[in-house]
């Protein structure tokens, strides 16, 4: 019985045996399988991961390319900084980190409202580098530095600065620099990295990708909690190319003065008479200038606004491109606060505005050689064309009026152009057409884009009978050619347009293209395709409105044979004047409210013999062509020829 016993027992206990080996041997088979797995199947995967944990990589910006002037003048450079950045993910405490920071470094208020918005703005998806500050003294990182074990999840690093050191003087053309934004992502530039600044206007704008350069990473060695090991750049970076433009900061310089002054005198503030303006003014825009613009009442007025443009007639390029007021384009370089931008962008004078490039005014007289040339070049008039001005012309049920009230009495085409005689183009106007004009007018440059290298431009206006029906479902009428004629109604031109106009004249045989860029090689243009005979006409006319004895600018010439200007003064008014205010008698424009007095404009191009440059002068509400527009591009033509 015993034996029976113990022999079930002991099959009882094979089978337990059997069944735990299976078990241990099932375990140590998966077991084996995993670190199989592991070290020979997953192994690259974990590898990454190690990798991953071990090393951190960061985007290093490049040292942006700078922009010089034709005699490798700065007009935009870079300015060792430090910034610092925060490596953000939604696990983090952003307040408690800004917090301590703060404890232990001072950040300016602007840099801390932006980066809050920037945080605000975050998506909690994906950790992302945030740029705090850009503006990290050498003591600031030195204070950080020594409690690095303390902040693993920000960052400092070396920066470049924006800098721009000749100020307002160039910012229309040269631009600025900025951080980032979503209005970049639209525009499809898509890289955002802490520290990097990109083309927001301008030449800064229009070449970014040539100034930016090719980015670099740096890699850090880190623990599992983020402290850095070890540092080393592991790519370089490549720096943006430098550009080198045609302006001549010499001559931009002296034309921006120039045209803030305008007729105005120059006064000292340390002067009595002003001293107590300012203190009965109470006012403070002039307490930090050293001095102020006066009229011929010495009373203390604002500087002059408009345009200056200066174009080489044989190669395109731009020598001076200056537009007032300006503004300070290193505000932008250290992040420009909400305030700042609604201060500037909501100024009644639009400083920001390109007025060379984008500002958009009638032409007034200033394209009476392109309507003349249209004439001769359509065969309906000749060069001893005359018409009898009698100080108006009556069409239809309206008066057409000349500036001069009382008229030229009988003037040939030159004497037309000499003294601006508008009815002789009103008469001349109907016989040519809007159509023929308008031809002209777009061979020489107007009423269309040129390839300048800036955004910021405009196309202007050139009417003719399909633009009219197009834009209104009307018929052009012929009143409308009268005033097209001597430069107003619907037709709108920039100042860039008018200097290539006058280039081409000049010239005389290339439809001449405007560049910012000091050109290396010689330029090819398209021919002109103008008879050279009426060119030199024209040419002739143009000379005689400085050098005649009833030229429009006779008061104002440079004096010297061999470089006299040649030109044409515009007068452009700016709100219609009723019959009955000419009966009265017009106001004098300086006793006319500011925005309606008339526009001044003058075109021209110097020496008459050998023509080499062109000049476009507009004076905002400057009053007269003759005795405000004209006296500047004297100036600044005497200037360049160093006369």
């Amino acid at each position: 019985m015993k034996s029976k016993n113990k022999k079930l027992l002991d099959q009882k206990i094979s089978r337990r045996f059997l069944f735990l080996f299976l078990i241990k041997g099932i375990a140590i088979g998966a077991i084996s399988w995993r670190l199989f797995d592991l070290q020979l199947i997953e192994n690259q995967k974990y590898k990454k991961l190690s990798d991953g944990n071990q090393f951190d990589y960061l985007i290093i910006p490049p040292e942006r390319g700078r922009i010089l002037d034709r005699q490798n003048r700065l007009l935009a450079g870079n300015m060792d900084g430090f910034s610092l950045v925060l490596k953000w993910n939604k696990k983090i405490n952003v307040d408690v980190i800004l917090k301590n920071t703060l404890s232990i470094i001072s950040i300016n208020k602007k840099d801390i409202k932006n980066f809050n918005l920037q945080i605000k703005t975050m998506k909690n998806n994906y950790p992302k580098e945030v740029l705090i500050t850009k503006n990290l003294s050498q003591k600031d990182v030195s204070r950080l530095a020594v409690r690095r074990i303390n902040f693993p999840e920000i960052f400092f690093s070396m920066s470049k600065n924006r800098i721009y050191p000749q100020g307002n003087i160039v910012a229309h053309i040269i631009g600025y620099t900025g951080i980032f934004s979503k209005t970049d992502v639209k525009n499809g530039n898509v890289i955002s990295v802490p520290g990097l600044d990109i083309g927001k206007r301008g030449l800064e704008k229009y070449f970014d990708l040539q100034l930016r350069g090719m980015f670099g990473r740096k890699r850090n060695e880190v623990t599992s909690k983020g402290y850095i090991i070890d540092s080393q750049i592991h790519e370089t970076t490549i720096s943006g190319k430098d550009l080198q433009v045609s302006l001549d900061m010499r001559l931009q310089a002296f034309a921006f003065q120039r045209l803030e002054q305008g007729n105005y005198n120059l006064i000292s503030t340390d002067d009595k008479s002003i001293k107590k303006q300012l203190t009965n003014q109470k006012n403070n825009k002039y307490l930090d200038k050293k001095y102020v613009y006066t009229n011929k009442k010495n009373r203390i007025v604002s500087s002059e606004s408009g345009s200056i443009i200066v174009m080489d007639i044989d190669n395109g390029e731009i020598l001076c491109s200056v537009s007032t007021p300006s503004f300070n384009p290193n505000i932008f370089s250290n992040g420009l606060d909400i305030e700042e931008w609604n201060k500037l962008r909501n100024n009644k004078k639009s400083p920001l505005l390109n007025r060379s490039m984008s500002g958009l005014y009638s032409p007034g007289s200033t394209i009476k050689m392109a309507v003349a040339l249209a004439g001769l070049e359509a065969g309906v008039i000749d060069y001893k064309t005359n018409h009898f001005c009698s100080g108006k012309k009556e069409f239809g049920n309206n008066d057409f009026h000349c500036w001069a009230k009382n008229g030229h009495g009988n003037v040939s085409l030159m004497q037309a152009i000499e003294q601006s005689c508008d009815v002789f183009f009103y008469e001349i106007g109907l016989k040519i057409g809007i159509d023929r004009i308008a031809e002209m007018l777009k061979k020489l440059g107007l009423g269309q884009y040129s390839n300048i290298e800036i955004n910021d431009k405009a196309k202007g206006v050139v009417p003719n009978l399909d633009w009219k029906f197009k834009r209104d479902g009307i018929k052009w009428q012929l009143g409308e050619t009268l005033n097209a004629s001597i430069g107003q109604g619907f037709i709108l031109s920039t100042p860039l347009q008018l200097v290539t106009m006058v280039s081409r004249i000049a010239n005389g045989k290339v439809s001449v293209e405007p560049s910012l860029l000091l050109k290396k090689t010689n330029r090819k243009f398209d021919l002109l395709n103008i008879n050279y005979d009426h060119i030199k006409f024209i040419k002739k006319s143009m000379e005689q409105v400085v050098v005649g004895k009833k030229g429009t600018a006779r008061n104002y010439k440079i004096g010297l044979k061999n470089n006299e200007m040649a030109g044409k003064t515009g007068t452009v008014q700016v709100v219609g004047i009723s019959d009955l205010e000419r009966e009265k008698g017009l106001l004098k424009n300086e006793d006319r409210p500011w925005k309606k007095r008339d526009h001044a404009l003058f075109v021209g191009y110097a020496p008459v013999k050998k023509p080499k440059y062109a000049i476009c002068v507009v004076v905002e509400h400057g009053g007269s062509g003759s005795s405000v527009a004209a006296p500047i591009a004297r100036d600044v033509l005497k200037n360049i020829l160093n006369v």
